[in-house]
């Protein structure tokens, strides 16, 4: 199971704040589970695309953030 951490980039002051977490629980890799993952937590977490921009982050890794459309 891997977790993510949803970020929001707001437009108008430009400061990073934490919105929410997405669980993956899928037990094998797909075609790019990241991706989706991104897409889901847009879903959940849309606002204007005018105000922010997400992106993701997983928590357990030191990998870079998975940067999301606005």
């Amino acid at each position: 199971m891997k977790i993510y951490a949803v970020y929001r980039i707001g437009y108008w002051n430009n400061k990073l704040e934490l919105i929410g977490k997405v669980v993956e629980r899928r037990k094998k890799e797909r075609n790019n589970n990241a991706a989706d993952m991104l897409r889901w937590a847009q879903k959940i977490y849309a606002a204007s695309s005018i105000d922010s921009n997400l992106f993701i982050v997983k928590e357990d890794s030191s990998e870079g953030a998975i940067f999301g459309g606005s």
